[in-house]
Order: structure tokens, then sequence, then C-alpha cells
């Protein structure tokens, strides 16, 4: 393939660094998405014979049997993005297909987002904010019972690699965090510093709690009802995950009776969230766009992750970040 002209638009420009450009340009002739969008399957398939390396990100095609078929020289598939379980099947494992992603790259600012998200509600930033915004000379602070987030009980939902990032972070407060995560190890647990609890015990003692569990069949609705009647008043949720894990018919029943408060990037599917949604109307509530991931240094990290785990394939080193078809079962 010819090394066509290269592609401009939001999303290149976002992902795309210099740096990343020009290491994937040293490996040899690329041909560019030029058309502003996402390929349709059908695209893909007439631009994939050939090709020893994908380099993919939001809307990437579904890697089936027949586009597998239409290249059989595929070698190693990059995403520069998170979850690649939407469109990576068995089969691509089976065919000795390298898989890499730039998850890792996302990890760290959720965590940063996550740990902003706890300090605002804590303090109740997001209240005296919309107060003044809407004309309120000088609202009564004081009344409304800010907290600190030092020497509080966090509980950490998932030790996922935003998971284990959050906790690194919050080291500083000095708080007594717990963990529920059934594939934590104690000797894990005890070089993170954090003690390993049961779900029961997390929701029903934790100051403030933090979802970070994948979406898996085992995942799915475990936070349930009885979880959101034990929790303490006065307690903060924080969800920067993802919301298949957690019942939001009973979080929000909880949330009206005002008695605790949340701060909520993800939200059950079909996302956006409805115009008409309870959770809009609610002033103990921080809503957020699913963006807990983006800032303009995670995203340009995708793309030199990615572009520098080719590099690495093609001079047959391991992969920092590789994922196996083991790995798919528990990751989010």
């Amino acid at each position: 393939m010819s090394t066509g002209p290269r592609p401009s638009g939001l999303l290149y420009d976002q992902i795309m660094s210099p740096r990343a450009v020009e290491v994937l340009e040293s490996l040899g002739d690329i041909e560019w998405n030029d058309t502003g969008r996402s390929l349709t399957q059908k695209e893909v398939l007439e631009r994939i014979p050939g090709c020893t390396a994908i380099f993919t990100t939001w809307g990437a095609p579904n890697f089936d049997e027949e586009l597998l078929a239409a290249a059989p020289d595929l070698r190693i598939i990059g995403h520069a993005a998170g979850s690649i379980k939407s469109f990576i099947p068995p089969v691509v494992f089976e065919r000795g297909i390298a898989v890499t992603h730039a998850a890792v790259t996302v990890a760290d600012s959720v965590a940063e987002w996550t740990l902003t998200m706890m300090l605002m509600a804590l303090r109740k930033v997001h209240i005296v904010d919309r107060a003044m915004q809407a004309g309120e000379a000088w609202p009564n602070y004081r009344a409304l019972t800010p907290l600190e987030l030092g020497h509080k009980r966090v509980g950490v939902i998932g030790a996922s690699m935003v998971g284990r990032t959050l906790i690194k972070l919050l080291k500083p407060f000095d708080p007594d965090i717990m963990v529920y995560d059934p594939y934590l190890s104690d000797e894990r647990a005890a070089g993170l510093g954090v003690r390993r609890v049961d779900l029961d015990e997390l929701m029903s003692t934790a100051d403030v709690i933090t979802n970070h569990a994948p979406t898996t069949e085992e995942t799915g609705g475990m936070v349930t009802s009885r979880h959101w009647s034990s929790v303490k008043d006065g307690a903060l949720f924080v969800n920067t995950a993802r919301a298949a894990a957690i019942d939001y018919d009973a979080l929000l029943r909880e949330l009206q009776t005002g008695r605790i408060t949340a701060a909520l990037d993800v939200f059950p599917l079909p996302e956006p969230l409805a115009e008409e949604s309870p959770f809009r109307t609610l002033s103990n509530v921080i809503l957020s766009p699913h963006a807990a991931g983006v800032t303009v240094e995670s995203l340009l990290r995708m793309g030199e992750t990615v572009a520098d785990e080719f590099v690495r394939f093609f001079a047959g080193q391991p992969l920092r970040y590789g994922v196996t078809a083991d790995m798919l079962r528990t990751m989010a």
C-alpha cells in the first residue's frame, strides 16, 4: 500500500500527535482513513487486504470471520481507546493475531477525575457554585457541613487499572481504604496498602464508595437494592466505570431521600442520559457526560502508546499492554 495524504479532523488531531505519526510512518507504508468519519465494515473490507497492522480507535470495525479472511497478513491490532471487548471476538486470538490497547493511558485521567469528584462533592463545591451562578449573593457555606476527604473510610469496588491508580492518589489523604475484588489476592492487597473486604461490609461501612468494576457476566447488577439500603447516611458514591454493576433504580431511590450524595459519570445504556431523567433534578448529585477519561494529554497518550507498541512488536519485543483471550473475561 502507498502512504496517502494524512487525514484531518477532530478525532485524528486529538489522538495523533506528531510523534505518533512519525513513529507509525517509520514502520512502513500507511493507508490513512481520510474520510473524516469511521469506516463502514464494507469499507474496511476493501482496504484491509495486505495490511499487517491495524490501528483502531472509537468506531472500530468488528473483526469477524469475514474481515479476518480478507486480511491473511494481519499480525497485530492496536486500539487507541479503552475497551476492546465489543469488536475483538475470540477468533482474533485463535488466528494468533496480537492485540494491544491504550486503556492504561486512560486510567490516570479517570482516577484523577474520580478524586476530583470526591473532593468537590464532600466540600459541596457544586452546591455553592450553583447558588452563586443563580444570583445568591453569599451562600451560607458552613450550613452545608462541608467535609474533608482526609481519614475517611473509602471503599473501592474493583482493583482495576483505574482502581489501583486511584488508590495511589488517595494515599496522601491517609484514608482507610478497603477493596472488594474477588480476584485481588491478599499479597496484592498488602502491596497496595488496602484491606480486602466483602461487598456487604464495603457498602455498609464506607464514607466514600467508588466503583471501578468492569462490565462482565459476573459483575452485572452485583450492587443491589439491599446494598443501597445499607449505605451510611451522608455517604458519597462515585461512579466513573460503567453502570451495569449498579442497581441505578435503587441508587436513585436513596438519592431522592437526600440521605446520600453521588457523582455520576456513567449511566445505564443507552447513553446519553435521557433529558427527562430524574437524576438531572437532584441537587445532591454531580453529573458528567461519560467524560472522566477525556483530557488533552490522555487522548494524545493513546496514539503514542499504540504507536510505541507497534514498534515493540515489529522489533520482536514483548508488548507492554498486550491483551490475551484469557484476559477478556475480567476486562471492562
